[in-house]
């Protein structure tokens, strides 16, 4: 039986496919446990190709944090808003939760090496860090426009540190008979107006 040969990828095609088996492996086993020749072997491509790729593990461990963290969809996110503050900032909120939960197993090893590897941990939130400047910007222009008020990098992290932790939180602290949009609606509400009775 003759086998065909498989048709060349293209250097997109192979790098997406270093980047997926990287996650897969990163998020399962960590920096430390995982190997470029174990990535190399899922992706179906030589080790030679991945550091071609990507020069070496730490830069492909970068690579891939940046590349599931996905700022460039935030960035077209927030050029389609309306202006609407409430609405604006639930589309916000409502796109970077469903970010985070398909990277969630991404996050929870980061957090878990970057105690073990600070150099990893930096890497894999340069990614992250892109988005909260991205948020900052957005929340700059709101209090330049005098729709609310702070320092608009405390009012990023406060914003995205919400959304953060109902993430990471989901399993530990169930939402009752809350859905997803209602806490977030909460949230939202929370973030915009406080919780003290007028």
């Amino acid at each position: 039986m003759q086998i065909e040969p498989q048709a060349p990828r293209s250097p997109e095609e192979t790098r997406n496919r270093i980047l997926a088996a990287t996650r897969q492996l990163f998020a399962k086993k960590g920096r430390r446990g995982t190997t470029t020749r174990e990535i190399a072997e899922l992706a179906a491509v030589n080790e030679a190709t991945l550091f071609r790729h990507f020069g070496n593990k730490d830069a492909l461990i970068e690579a891939c944090a940046e590349h599931y963290c996905a700022a460039l969809p935030l960035q077209e996110l927030l050029a389609s808003l309306d202006g609407d503050l409430e609405a604006d900032l639930h589309r916000i909120g409502h796109a970077l939760r469903e970010r985070m939960e398909q990277i969630r197993d991404l996050i929870i090893m980061s957090l878990a090496d970057e105690e073990t590897d600070r150099a990893v941990g930096d890497a894999a939130w340069r990614g992250p860090a892109a988005i909260k400047q991205i948020i900052t910007d957005y929340m700059a222009k709101r209090v330049e426009d005098g729709q609310i008020a702070g320092d608009p990098a405390l009012l990023a992290r406060f914003f995205m540190g919400m959304i953060f932790a109902q993430v990471l939180g989901r399993n530990k602290f169930p939402e009752l008979d809350y859905s997803m949009d209602e806490v977030l609606t909460f949230q939202i509400n929370t973030f915009l107006n406080g919780v003290r009775k007028k």
